[in-house]
């Protein structure tokens, strides 16, 4: 009779060849939008969050969608530059949403490519512009005009942020790319009343002011 496989080692094998196999891809978290207004033209990308849409206000405030999901701005933070867009729920309960932590994953159409790129990054510090938080990136080029509006993910693969803008600073002599994003937790907390609020400086020191990113007017 063949000797069985004692169960520990049979296990081990088991976890080995899970720990080899290829994870599954995300689903994507982002659209792209093109707009169009006052002769103008633009393009952009959207956030998937529940049976809606999330975006950065200055991407909706482009123009009309004409190419893309159909939304519209169901409610704007034009200060904070976020918007609620067709089928998201502004008055969600902000504790349903995690918090914005740790390794994130960003999401977005990068200049005029209709593909999704996805850039590693993370958290790095709070804006000096409350709610605003700096995302460094595990990447050596910045994010270019298109990503505003994308989407931001926690290392569980939920949707946590959206992507408004872009920096370079120099780190230890070295440029490093950031990101800044709108953490979602917050931008309902500010919709339904409560004043943005984040701290202004990490380690003391503050971080770049906020660009408004990308300005896509006149690109064609």
């Amino acid at each position: 009779m063949r000797p069985l496989i004692p169960a520990t080692l049979a296990a081990t094998a088991l976890i080995a060849i899970l720990a080899l196999w290829p994870a599954p891809a995300s689903a994507p978290c982002t659209d792209r939008v093109f707009l169009e207004g006052n002769g103008a033209f633009s393009w952009g990308s959207v956030t998937r969050w529940r049976k809606g849409y999330l975006t950065a206000f200055h991407v909706i405030a482009e123009g009309k969608v004409t190419s893309g999901p159909p939304v519209a701005s169901i409610g704007s933070l034009k200060a904070t530059d976020f918007a609620f867009l067709t089928g998201s729920d502004p008055e969600a309960d902000p504790a349903s949403v995690p918090d914005l932590a740790g390794p994130v994953t960003l999401e977005g159409f990068p200049a005029r490519a209709t593909m999704r790129e996805r850039v590693a990054g993370s958290v790095y510090a709070p804006d000096t512009i409350a709610p605003g938080v700096w995302v460094i990136l595990d990447h050596s080029e910045p994010l270019v005009g298109g990503f505003s509006g994308g989407c931001v993910r926690d290392r569980q693969g939920r949707v946590v942020a959206v992507i408004m803008g872009a920096s370079t600073m120099t780190l230890a002599g070295k440029p490093r790319h950031f990101a800044r994003v709108i953490p979602i937790r917050a931008a309902l907390r500010e919709i339904q009343g409560h004043p943005p609020t984040a701290p202004v400086a990490f380690a003391g020191k503050p971080l770049p002011s906020a660009l408004r990113w990308p300005d896509t007017r006149n690109r064609r």
